[in-house]
């Protein structure tokens, strides 16, 4: 198992090093970890092969006219079996006594999606790139407004899935004919 982090700043990789304590891990231990800079909105060859991608609370610190760069770097090129992506859900805001009104949660976010919009945006986002996506709360889900963090969770169609469709459509369209 290969374990590999991405930062565009250096500062967060030294951060992320001193926190996981690499420079105290076995060699055996260590050499699975890998911290780069790097950004995901760009494609990188060295992110390619991978089983999964997890990004936690990321998408939110991009200019939305980013988000489709990120979209092909991560779902186009790299092409993970799996993809997690957690973000805020704004609409629980309002359960933060201390976040007033019409403000996000931290400073370098540059948007805060409702649960809609985060799911109009992950079924795009599926359905471009060959991806079935499911929705999971993080934290308590409030009746109201959600919980306080979404996820979506996307898993790459397979060749298997994609030729069963192809020959039940085929099986349709000769069933039709005759």
């Amino acid at each position: 198992t290969e374990i590999v982090g991405v930062d565009v700043s250096m500062r967060a990789l030294t951060i992320a090093s001193r926190r996981l304590k690499l420079d105290r891990m076995g060699e055996r231990q260590a050499d699975r970890v890998t911290l780069r800079q790097g950004s995901l909105t760009y494609t990188d060859k060295r992110l390619t092969g991978y089983d999964a991608a997890v990004l936690s609370e990321v998408i939110e610190h991009l200019d939305l006219p980013r988000l489709p760069a990120l979209e092909y770097a991560v779902f186009g090129a790299a092409r993970p079996g799996t993809v997690l992506v957690t973000t805020p859900n704004v609409e629980y805001n309002v359960r933060w006594e201390t976040l007033p009104a019409g403000y996000v949660r931290h400073g370098d976010h540059r948007f805060e999606w409702t649960r809609a919009e985060f799911r109009d945006w992950a079924g795009q986002v599926a359905e471009r790139h060959g991806y079935t996506v499911r929705y999971v709360p993080v934290g308590p889900d409030d009746p109201e407004v959600g919980p306080p963090t979404q996820m979506a969770v996307f898993t790459r169609a397979d060749t298997t899935t994609t030729t069963t469709t192809t020959t039940t459509t085929e099986k349709k369209k000769e069933a039709e004919a005759a």
